[in-house]
């Protein structure tokens, strides 16, 4: 990636980013080449399960700590009201799940970039569980094609996701290969397939295979969200969008449906929906890797709001104060009154 001077490059590249459930990602950055290093700190973090009046009767809950492209890191249980703790990390940006019974699960995004001079940096984080089925059950709807899958077949994939924990890729394809073998109809075995071929760049074969696992299960939402992304990921902004759209009418508080959604129109200059879009992922989760309020910068910027867009930057550096990239955002809003005069968007990759 070469320099590119002053300017701040806002925009996203679908990396091969899915997780168990297998979801697209997501929005990322790129700056000048001479960029500062992230500390090296030792990181941790600390969380606490809070239960509300709406949280379901459940005795344990995993927790679960995820990367950005949705994988599993790190895995932990406790009760309602108790604490779990994640230390040894990576100076990055985490998702972490709260996930109980019948699929239901919360998650949120935490930003655990260090200041450049810390030696230890800890994080506490109070997690609210998930609501109860009653609250929000065709959230968490499972179809009978679903529920059809024989054993054998979800003991291959679960083969498959301890593969995928420990890096084996090649031996995760085999077990995958299995579950469909003995189960075609398998909408998370296709969906994971999908994946694969996404991550190895064939959109072409993907799109197929998520457009037959949508066709399988109309209500499976990760479906449909991942052949929105790929389809994003190919250029064709306006199919990526319907597939999008779907995915948000299942799961309307879902941050990467919400994100994906805004970022076709986004691509498609529909700036307004755009907007809507973005604002919703920053009150669902400001943290997120998906930077919504970089986004919302460039758009305010589209339609000449100079004082708001900085604002937005502003809001981005409240949520992630030491990003390694935090000092140029200061120095860019502090070089001018119209500092945003030198945001522009461009689809490329990189760190936040």
């Amino acid at each position: 990636m070469a320099g590119v001077g002053a300017l701040l490059l806002i925009g996203m590249f679908l990396r091969s980013a899915f997780h168990m459930a297998g979801v697209l990602l997501l929005a990322c950055l790129v700056f000048p080449a001479s960029s500062p290093a992230v500390t090296r700190a030792h990181v941790e973090l600390k969380c606490r399960l809070v239960e509300t009046a709406e949280s379901p009767r459940q005795k344990f809950w995993e927790v679960q700590l995820r990367n950005t492209a949705g994988e599993t890191l790190r895995r932990a249980s406790a009760i309602a009201g108790g604490s779990v703790t994640f230390k040894k990390l990576e100076p990055a940006i985490y998702v972490v799940c709260v996930v109980g019974e019948n699929d239901r699960n919360c998650c949120g995004s935490v930003d655990l970039y260090a200041p450049p001079d810390a030696i230890r940096f800890s994080v506490s984080r109070d997690l609210e569980l998930p609501r109860s089925l009653q609250r929000g059950a065709s959230t968490h709807r499972i179809s009978r094609v679903r529920l059809a899958v024989p054993k054998r077949a979800r003991q291959e994939m679960a083969r498959y996701e301890e593969c995928r924990a420990r890096g084996d890729s090649a031996a995760a394809l085999q077990h995958l290969e299995r579950a469909l073998a003995i189960c075609p109809a398998y909408p998370e075995a296709l969906n994971n397939l999908g994946t694969h071929y996404h991550r190895a760049g064939n959109y072409q074969r993907s799109i197929q295979i998520f457009r037959q696992t949508t066709e399988l299960d109309p209500d499976f939402a990760t479906g449909w969200l991942n052949l929105g992304g790929s389809l994003l990921a190919s250029g064709n902004f306006r199919q990526a969008l319907e597939a999008q759209l779907r995915a948000l009418a299942l799961r309307p508080d879902d941050v990467l449906a919400n994100a994906q959604t805004g970022m076709s129109y986004y691509y498609m200059r529909e700036y307004g929906e755009a907007r809507r879009m973005f604002e919703r992922v920053a009150e669902l989760d400001p943290e997120s890797a998906a930077f919504p309020h970089l986004y919302l910068a460039h758009i305010a910027r589209q339609q000449r709001q100079i004082d708001e867009a900085d604002q937005y930057i502003r809001d981005f550096l409240r949520h992630h104060p030491n990003s390694p990239r935090a000092p140029y955002f200061r120095k860019t809003l502090g070089s001018s009154p119209s500092s945003s005069a030198e945001v522009s968007a461009d689809g490329v990759t990189g760190q936040p």
